[in-house]
């Protein structure tokens, strides 16, 4: 079985897999209903993501949009305000900075629309590429790759299916050369909710794991 055959095995796998966690264990799954309200929601919610607990993002998210659920409103709204509502999360003054800035751009350059092109959301300061590539396929359903630590995490030293790989880019490149581009949106989801519930980045499940056996990390952990 050549790299690109065990990559769709494995994805396959973890996608039934996904499909039966609950919220607790793969706290993924609460940000789909703070994104998928509009564009400005996705682009937010995942602008405050960044290093921070999926289970802590989405309360303070839906907060934050429930008081501020446009562009305009989150663009007038007090930087003190944002901070208070945005101080469970790490770096809750740049993400502040960063969230109000990008309401305010969207207001003043984009007519109140989010922009759908990946090389204009990253001129978004707190906007990186996983950020963009997961509000350009939540927000508008164009094929994209989102890699955060799960998904490199799992492809490079979990699956080793990427040993190489030096930057998250690495990763991106090598799941779009390899899955369909059907894919392309859904296996940073599947990855994540897999990373939290199994393959954790400390004391993960490899014992519980349908993969166990065919995983060189797992095999090499759970070898008597």
């Amino acid at each position: 079985m050549d790299t690109r055959e065990r990559l769709l095995k494995f994805v396959k796998v973890v996608k039934g897999l996904y499909e039966h966690l609950g919220e607790e264990e793969a706290p993924v799954k609460l940000m789909k209903r703070v994104k998928r309200r509009s564009p400005f929601h996705a682009l937010i919610t995942t602008m405050l993501s960044v290093r921070a607990r999926d289970e802590v993002t989405h309360k303070v998210a839906a907060e934050l949009l429930e008081r501020a659920p446009t562009p305009e409103a989150l663009c007038s709204m007090p930087l003190e305000e944002i901070e208070r509502i945005l101080k469970p999360l790490g770096f809750y003054r740049q993400k502040a900075r960063n969230v109000k800035e990008a309401a305010c751009r969207i207001v003043k350059e984009y007519g109140g629309e989010v922009p759908d092109t990946l090389e204009e959301l990253l001129t978004f300061r707190g906007v990186g590429r996983k950020v963009a590539n997961i509000v350009l396929y939540n927000a508008f359903g164009k094929p994209a790759v989102g890699v955060d630590t799960h998904v490199f995490r799992i492809i490079k030293e979990r699956w080793q299916l990427l040993p190489e790989a030096k930057k998250p880019e690495d990763v991106e490149r090598f799941l779009m050369e390899n899955l369909p581009r059907e894919m392309w949106g859904e296996v940073n989801r599947y990855l994540v909710g897999f990373g939290q519930a199994i393959c954790k980045p400390v004391n993960p499940r490899c014992e519980t794991c349908p993969l166990r056996e065919e995983c060189p990390y797992a095999r090499k952990r759970l070898r008597p």
